[in-house]
């Protein structure tokens, strides 16, 4: 990725040779159980360890703001899940989790931990959202 001067290298880079390898080569991508655990120790501890007593004095005062962008958002994503849902046949759980805001981490947890989710639509979904928002992301701001 850096090479060909991507923007996002590590992430673009690493998402293009992956896909390359699994749909060139037909190798599955498949982590392992004790490497995904430890996958998401390390995602709850990233997260967790960033809040410090500043950002959640700042939060205190931007709560009201914050619970009406949540429930704003949350509406429109559940919107969003409905058509898809409605158009494509999808379950809602799968369509929600594939437009739900948020990082792909998180969502690919929420995803696995789920019974009968497609987690690969869900995936691609939250892909393809990422690449959307990478590409027009710096000429909207």
């Amino acid at each position: 990725g850096k090479l060909v001067r991507l923007p996002s290298p590590f992430f673009l880079g690493s998402f293009i040779f992956g896909a390359v390898i699994h749909l060139g080569l037909g190798v599955p991508m498949q982590l392992p159980p004790w490497l995904l655990a430890i996958s998401y120790a390390m995602v709850g501890w990233s997260i967790g360890l960033n809040f410090t007593r500043p950002i959640l004095r700042h939060a205190a005062r931007a709560l009201p703001q914050i619970i009406g962008s949540i429930v704003a958002l949350i509406a429109f994503c559940g919107g969003m899940a409905f058509v898809i849902s409605r158009l494509l046949g999808i379950d809602p759980l799968t369509a929600y989790l594939a437009t739900s805001p948020g990082g792909m981490d998180s969502v690919a947890i929420i995803a696995a931990a789920a019974r009968n989710v497609d987690i690969s639509f869900v995936m691609a979904l939250q892909s393809a959202r990422f690449l959307v928002v990478l590409l027009i992301g710096p000429s909207v701001a």
